[in-house]
């Protein structure tokens, strides 16, 4: 088995119906756009594909070999050890995110399936009109992610090659060394003479990385988005059912209310069965990430710091503050999520406490009452039963970043 897996309705029914038309289509359109790229589209799962994600993966790890070899050939200092700790991290986390993603293909296709065929089954206009708009929503989040994965590549892309684009347009000394690759890197071999060949390799890498957090970003931001529109459904339903039991009494309506209630029952528990499924997939991946991310950013804090107070080096500073922009911005965005998540859910238990269930028919009492008993639960997403996603959480991972970063500058000093 690829992947752990847990009892979920069938998504596809007996058939091997793959097309998605129900969802978003710009947002699917570029979240498969993404996927595709970098081979990890759960669909058409062909020995092509594999191949190209064996060759993906083997860029990712090689680059962080060939940086770690650099301890080799270079005296050990703290600068030293964050200039090179900074970055390798950064490609480890894209690599276990992409090795994650990929070995849990069959996950991530059947979350995909389940979603689209809970939004396929909304036949009320207003129900269908509150799951289009939060996939505007996680279209939205889409571009905004792929426009700063773009921008920011694009920027990383440029800064090897300006020596040589200023050597052509300006007159520049001949005798300074055209090579100007501002990640450190050790491959045994004349690195001016082979200066393309590395600089293709860094390419790749960038290419390769951008592609998988992109790809993360949009599992995490999207699929979840359209969960929370799920728990604003059935909060929807409750309060069209209890409408529906004021207005009339009659048997024919009271069998109404009781399928209304029935069905956000259904709804809630087949949402919850889907972040559980996620949760239980990427669980261990998540929270070692966490870890890492928090490392990541206190040296990423740090060579900002080294750039700015030391000796002015624009390349570093960049550097250093793209790649603490990103963190903390997606370190937010998935916290965000993890917030919304957990206030849908609690949002839909308030619904049912402020309806008046207590006019309602005996059965469809017992059916809130249960809603009721639930919301008495606390909920929220953990990861490795430790780590729960919220704002508040957000706080203490920055707040630990920084205070990690001044043990690293007192040990400096």
């Amino acid at each position: 088995m690829l992947y752990r897996s847990i009892s979920l309705p069938n998504a596809c029914g007996s058939s091997n119906k793959t097309d998605l038309c129900d969802m978003d289509t710009q947002f699917l359109y570029i979240h498969r756009l993404s996927m595709v790229a970098i081979g990890l589209w759960p669909y058409h799962r062909t020995m092509l594909v594999q191949l190209q994600c064996s060759v993906f993966s083997l860029t990712l790890i090689s680059f962080i070999i060939f940086q770690l070899t650099t301890f080799l050939t270079t005296e050990w200092t703290i600068d030293f050890i964050v200039e090179i700790l900074s970055i390798s991290i950064v490609i480890l986390i894209c690599t276990i995110l992409y090795n994650s993603v990929w070995i849990n293909t069959h996950g991530v296709k059947r979350i995909l399936n389940n979603l689209q065929y809970i939004c396929s089954n909304l036949k009320d206009e207003k129900e269908i009109a509150i799951i289009n708009r939060y996939g505007y929503i996680a279209k939205c989040a889409t571009i905004g992610m792929t426009l700063f994965v773009m921008c920011f590549f694009f920027i990383i892309t440029l800064l090897p090659i300006l020596p040589r684009i200023f050597g052509i347009f300006f007159l520049v000394n001949k005798s300074e060394p055209y090579r100007n690759i501002y990640i450190r890197t050790e491959y045994f071999v004349d690195e001016e003479k082979y200066f393309y060949f590395i600089l293709l390799h860094l390419y790749a890498v960038q290419y390769i990385a951008g592609g998988t957090l992109l790809v993360a970003g949009t599992l995490v931001a999207g699929y979840f988005t359209y969960c929370c529109g799920l728990f604003n459904i059935a909060s929807y339903r409750i309060e069209q059912a209890m409408r529906i039991s004021d207005e009339v009494t009659n048997r024919t309506n009271k069998r109404q209310v009781d399928k209304k209630i029935s069905h956000a029952v259904d709804i809630h528990r087949t949402t919850l069965k889907v972040i559980k499924f996620y949760l239980y997939n990427f669980e261990d991946t998540w929270f070692l990430l966490i870890v890492l991310v928090v490392i990541c950013l206190s040296l990423h804090l740090f060579g900002i710091f080294q750039a700015i107070s030391i000796v002015f080096k624009m390349e570093n500073f960049v550097l250093h503050f793209g790649f603490t922009l990103g963190i903390l911005l997606s370190s937010f965005a998935s916290n965000y999520v993890g917030e919304a998540i957990t206030e849908h859910y609690n949002y839909i238990f308030s619904t049912a406490y402020n309806v008046r269930w207590y006019d309602a028919p005996i059965r469809v009492q017992r059916l809130i009452f249960f809603l009721l008993q639930r919301g008495t639960m606390s909920y929220a997403m953990k990861f490795g039963g430790v780590y729960t996603l919220s704002l508040e959480n957000f706080a203490t991972l920055s707040t630990t970043s920084i205070s990690y970063f001044t043990v690293i500058y007192s040990i400096q000093k």
